[in-house]
């Protein structure tokens, strides 16, 4: 379940980010993906996270070390 949840955030992150284009006509979808929009969008997502990652780690206490 948790794995559908999240392949849902992606694929509508996508969509929002003009990544994958979703078209109606005479009753047919037609969904079509940018290659180069998702691996920018990736890339993009990637160093953020790396990021966020990094200041978590410098944030933490040290191992050893006791805050009172």
């Amino acid at each position: 379940m948790r794995t559908l949840l999240l392949l849902g955030l992606i694929v509508g992150g996508l969509v929002v980010a003009g990544a994958i284009h979703i078209s109606q006509s005479n009753g047919n979808i037609e969904i079509s993906v940018d290659k180069q929009k998702v691996e920018a969008v990736t890339g993009q997502v990637i160093r953020e996270g790396e990021a966020i990652l990094k200041n978590a780690q410098n944030a933490a206490p040290q191992a050893g070390t006791q805050t009172r």
